[in-house]
Parts: C-alpha cells; sequence; structure tokens
C-alpha cells in the first residue's frame, strides 16, 4: 500500500508539472474587445484617444433589426484623428501579436459617412510609428452594422510580431462611429454578422494594395 500511495503521488506531482509547463509555454491569445457591459467600461479606461477624437464613450444603439447593441462610439474632430486600443503610443495591456497566425482585424462598425481609415502598427522587427506600417482600408458601412474584414499586409505584419497598433477611425473630419467589436479571431457575435455588399474581389484588392 505504501508503495501504491508514492506511485500516485509521484503520478500526480508529474501532472502537476506537465500541466504548469504547458500554461507557461501556451502562446497568449491576441487582444479583443466586445464592449460589453461592465467589463467593457474598465477595459476603455485603459483607453486612448491620442489625436482629434471625441470623448471615447461605451453606448447602447439598436441595429437596423432592432437588436440592441453595446458599441464603443466616438466622432472625428479632423483630418488625422486616432486612438489606442488598451493603452497608449508607448504602453499597451496585451501580450505581442503573432502576425504569421494573426493577420486580419475583425471589426463591427456603422459610421455616419464612407470614409477610407486606417491601422498603423509598431512591431518587435520595425520599432516605430512609420507609413511602411500602415494598412488602410474602406468603410461603407451607413445604413447598419457590418463585420469588416481587413487583411493586414502593407510593411509585412504577416511575417512580423505586433507590438501595438493603433485605428484611425476615418481621414477626414466629423466621422461618427460606432464599433461593436475588434478582434483577431473573428467575430465575437456570428448570429449578427454582416458581411459587406459590393464587389468582394475589388474590395480585397484594395485592402491588399493599401489604398
Amino acid at each position: 500500500m505504501k508503495l501504491l500511495s508514492v506511485t500516485i503521488s509521484c503520478i500526480l506531482a508529474f501532472g502537476a508539472l506537465c500541466f504548469v509547463l504547458c500554461a507557461v509555454g501556451a502562446e497568449p491569445e491576441p487582444p479583443m474587445w466586445d464592449f460589453e457591459g461592465k467589463d467593457g467600461k474598465d477595459e476603455l479606461k485603459a483607453w486612448s484617444a491620442g489625436n482629434q477624437l471625441a470623448e471615447l464613450e461605451i453606448v447602447e444603439v439598436k441595429d437596423k433589426k432592432g437588436e440592441k447593441r453595446s458599441v464603443l462610439k466616438t466622432k472625428s474632430l479632423g483630418g488625422d484623428p486616432y486612438m489606442y486600443p488598451g493603452g497608449s503610443s508607448g504602453v499597451v495591456n496585451y501580450g505581442s501579436i503573432d502576425g504569421t497566425k494573426y493577420n486580419i482585424l475583425y471589426m463591427g462598425i456603422r459610421v455616419n459617412i464612407p470614409n477610407t481609415w486606417q491601422i498603423y502598427y509598431f512591431s518587435k522587427q520595425e520599432q516605430g510609428w512609420n507609413e511602411n506600417q500602415r494598412q488602410n482600408f474602406q468603410v461603407n458601412s451607413v445604413d447598419d452594422f457590418e463585420d469588416i474584414e481587413v487583411e493586414i499586409t502593407r510593411g509585412g505584419w504577416d511575417k512580423r510580431d505586433g507590438i501595438r497598433f493603433r485605428i484611425d477611425p476615418g481621414t477626414a473630419q466629423g466621422v461618427e462611429a460606432e464599433i461593436d467589436y475588434i478582434s483577431f479571431t473573428g467575430s465575437p457575435n456570428p448570429d449578427q454578422a454582416v458581411k459587406p455588399t459590393g464587389n468582394i474581389a475589388v474590395t480585397w484588392g484594395s485592402l491588399k494594395n493599401g489604398h
């Protein structure tokens, strides 16, 4: 019985060690924000509206179907608005993002006017905010929320490790934006997903070329 007890203890200890090692070696999940409930409001406290943006706030709105959504709302006050999810230009509250695995940014967005948006990023391989590490994309979702998928290719994001990124919600004054979620792993609410209409091939060609 004593030998059996020692053997079981060893097995349990080995299992616990394996669990700890797996947890330590596990790859961190990329950041995701859905702006729901108290957690969403607490998360927003870490964000910063870097330039030419109205106050970032979480509000409850209704989509075209009449369903309620908790969204991030802001408005551009000039032609160069931008905000930093989960931090600032120098510090963020998430780990690096493996661009080889997570090279698409998913967002649910509704706006008052169509406009060009931008994503700038700061990587381990090129530590600086610059035009090379920038992806342009078009947002036309005026009538209702649309689920937009932005493939980030410019500057080699898909071969790099992103340390932090910023979102420019428009490139003109007066863009009113409601953002339902921001994610690198897909929509958190697939049942509500509404894909953009129009020529998808042209849309993706524009995204990839950064126009």
